[in-house]
């Protein structure tokens, strides 16, 4: 079975009416994505979760923050 994966505004939609957690956003959002999330959950001895999911998103959005303050995004 192929993996789908949404654009973030389907995502969002899907998370506010309760049918996707963390987990799934990160895991229909790319592969890459999902690479990123397994190392990150390996390099800091975490449970693949929904609790480390959302702290994923939130490291990858500081992640972008910085990149932009910094011109690089």
């Amino acid at each position: 079975m192929k993996q789908e994966y949404y654009p973030e505004e389907v995502l969002i939609e899907k998370m506010e009416r309760g049918e996707y957690g963390w987990l799934d956003y990160i895991n229909h959002f790319s592969a890459e994505w999902q690479e990123e999330y397994a190392r990150y959950c390996r390099e800091n001895d975490l449970e693949i979760s929904n609790v480390s999911a959302a702290e994923f998103v939130h490291f990858k959005n500081e992640q972008l923050e910085t990149a932009m303050a910094n011109g690089d995004a």
